[in-house]
C-alpha cells in the first residue's frame, strides 16, 4: 500500500511540475494579440483591452458582461468622435478569459491549453489515470479502518447530507445553466474530444441524475439511521438498498463530469463566470477532494457493485 501511495504522489507531483513548468515556457507567454490573429481576428489598434477586461488597474476582477458591453460601446463611440473607428470583429474585443470558447482559447493559468494537442491529450489521460488509482488506493485504506475501527462506521449516518449537497448542486444545474455549460469542454479540446450532443443536453441530464441520486441517498441513509433494526431499506435496483444503489450511480456520475474539471485546469474555464482565475494548486487540492469524494460513493455504493457483479 505505501509502494502504491508513494507511485500516486509520484503521478500527481508530475503532472504538477509539468503545468507549472508549461507557465514558464516562452511558447506560453504568447500575447494577446497572437491569439487573435492565430483565429484569423485583428486586434483594432490603440485598443485598451486591459481597461476593459478589468474593472480596476488593481483589482484584478474581470467585469460582468454588461459592464464589458457598456465600455466597449463608450470606446467606440470615443473612436468615432475621433475618426478612428475600425471595423474588427465584435467577438474578437469581447474575448475574456476563461469564458466562452474564445476565452478558453487564451493562455490558461496552467498553460496547458498552450501545449500541442497530443502533450495536452497525455497530460489529460494522465489525470485520469491519477484520479482513478487514487480513489481505488483510498477506498482500500477506508475498508481497513472501517474493519478495525467501529466508530468509523458512524459516517453512515451523514448519508443524507450528503445527498442534500447533491440535490442542491442538481438544482443549480438549471437555476446556473449558462454557467456549466461555460465549463463543458469544448468540441476538439485536448484534441479528442467529440462527444455527441450539446452543453446544454449535457449539462440538463446531468442535473437531473445528480437530483435523483442525492434524493435517493438521503432516502436511503434516512432508512439506515432512524429505521428499526427489524425494517429494510426500500430496494429499487439491487438488494443492497436505494442508498447504495444511489450512491454507486453518483460515483459513475461524478466520473462521467470529471472531464469538466479537468476543462478548467487545462483551459482555464471559470465557474462561476464571473469569478477569479484558479490557480494551479486549488486545482491539485480540488483533485485530492475528488479522490476522497470518489473513496466514500464507493464505499456507500460498494453493495450494489457486488449485487451487479455477482448477478
Amino acid at each position: 500500500m505505501r509502494t502504491i501511495a508513494t507511485s500516486l504522489l509520484a503521478v500527481m507531483w508530475m503532472i504538477f511540475t509539468v503545468s507549472y513548468a508549461a507557465s514558464f515556457s516562452p511558447a506560453s507567454k504568447c500575447s494577446t494579440r497572437s491569439i487573435a490573429t492565430s483565429i484569423g481576428v485583428a486586434r483594432p489598434p490603440n485598443f485598451a483591452t486591459s481597461s476593459i477586461l478589468r474593472s480596476g488597474p488593481k483589482s484584478g476582477r474581470i467585469t460582468s458582461n454588461s459592464s464589458l458591453l457598456l465600455l466597449l460601446s463608450r470606446d467606440v463611440n470615443r473612436k468615432k468622435n475621433d475618426g478612428r473607428t475600425t471595423s474588427a470583429p465584435t467577438n474578437a474585443l469581447l474575448a475574456v478569459p476563461g469564458i466562452g470558447p474564445e476565452g478558453c482559447s487564451l493562455p490558461s493559468p496552467s498553460r496547458v491549453n498552450t501545449l500541442p494537442e497530443p502533450i495536452q491529450a497525455i497530460i489529460v489521460l494522465a489525470i485520469f489515470a491519477a484520479l482513478g488509482l487514487s480513489s481505488v488506493a483510498f477506498s482500500s485504506f477506508l475498508d481497513d479502518i472501517t474493519l478495525k475501527y467501529e466508530w468509523v462506521q458512524s459516517w453512515r449516518y451523514t448519508w443524507p447530507l450528503l445527498g442534500v449537497i447533491y440535490t442542491a448542486a442538481g438544482v443549480t444545474h438549471f437555476t446556473l445553466e449558462s454557467e456549466y455549460i461555460n465549463i463543458y469542454p469544448q468540441k476538439g479540446a485536448w484534441g479528442f474530444w467529440y462527444l455527441p450532443g450539446s452543453p446544454k443536453f449535457h449539462v440538463q441530464w446531468t442535473g437531473i441524475a445528480e437530483i435523483l441520486g442525492g434524493l435517493g441517498i438521503v432516502i436511503g441513509g434516512a432508512s439506515d439511521a432512524f429505521m428499526p433494526v427489524w425494517g429494510e431499506c426500500p430496494n429499487v435496483l439491487t438488494s443492497a438498498g436505494i442508498g447504495s444503489d444511489a450512491a454507486a450511480g453518483l460515483l459513475l456520475l461524478t466520473a462521467a463530469v470529471t472531464p469538466a474539471n479537468v476543462y478548467m485546469y487545462t483551459h482555464g474555464a471559470k465557474l462561476p463566470m464571473d469569478g477569479p482565475d484558479v490557480p494551479v494548486v486549488g486545482h491539485l487540492i480540488r483533485g485530492i477532494m475528488q479522490v476522497v469524494l470518489f473513496g466514500l460513493l464507493y464505499q456507500m455504493g460498494q453493495g450494489s457493485f457486488d449485487a451487479l457483479l455477482s448477478s
